[in-house]
């Protein structure tokens, strides 16, 4: 069972956004030279939430939104994922992740939601998730904090996409003691999804600041 720090790794083959934005397209065309890698990567997460940001057709937001989740996420690794969390390239690419992650696997998703509110219930309100959770309703969360990463305000956006990420941590840490779990795999999950949420949150602060670029 993935989680988000995983996910890349199985992910399908990608096609690169060129109907989107030509900027991008051209700036991930062929395998990044590793001394021109950080600029390329900064370059592209800019140039796509530069475009997306002011574009007044909603189809291209809608397909930046469906981006990973139709097409895959090896290339977006391969050009944003060894960047820190505190860059826009890195934070992007956990946005994404953390995003085709819940699609993907939304019933373990909220499974793991459910047992971890109960914990940290203030987070619950940052998420943006009514109770009781349900998968469509937390598809639909997701795909909204994705689309407010582009259009509206993305350190808002990676606050909650960092209490998504936190809750459900600590719903694997809590399933983990069950008498039916697989406690040391829970358990690395819980690990891994609370590095990502708090990976998100540094990341809004950077935001906040002005410091993600």
């Amino acid at each position: 069972m993935s989680t988000p720090s995983d996910s890349g790794s199985s992910a399908a083959r990608f096609r690169r956004p060129g109907r989107l934005f030509p900027s991008v397209a051209a700036s991930i065309e062929g395998e990044p030279d590793p001394a021109s890698s950080t600029d390329l990567a900064h370059d592209s997460a800019r140039a796509l939430l530069d475009g997306v940001f002011h574009s007044a057709d909603p189809e291209v937001v809608r397909r930046v939104v469906t981006l990973a989740q139709e097409e895959g996420l090896a290339d977006l690794a391969a050009l944003w994922s060894g960047s820190p969390a505190t860059t826009l390239p890195g934070a992007l690419w956990r946005l994404y992740v953390l995003h085709t992650w819940v699609r993907r696997d939304g019933e373990d998703v909220v499974r793991r939601y459910r047992a971890g509110a109960r914990t940290v219930p203030g987070l619950r309100y940052l998420s943006g998730i009514a109770e009781p959770p349900e998968v469509q309703q937390v598809h639909a969360t997701m795909d909204e904090i994705l689309r407010g990463a582009f259009t509206g305000d993305l350190p808002l956006a990676l606050r909650r996409a960092g209490a998504v990420a936190t809750i459900v941590a600590h719903g694997s840490a809590h399933l983990a003691d069950g008498p039916e779990a697989d406690a040391e795999a829970d358990t690395r999950s819980a690990e891994r999804l609370l590095r990502t949420g708090e990976e998100l949150v540094a990341a809004a602060r950077a935001a906040e600041a002005g410091r993600l670029d």
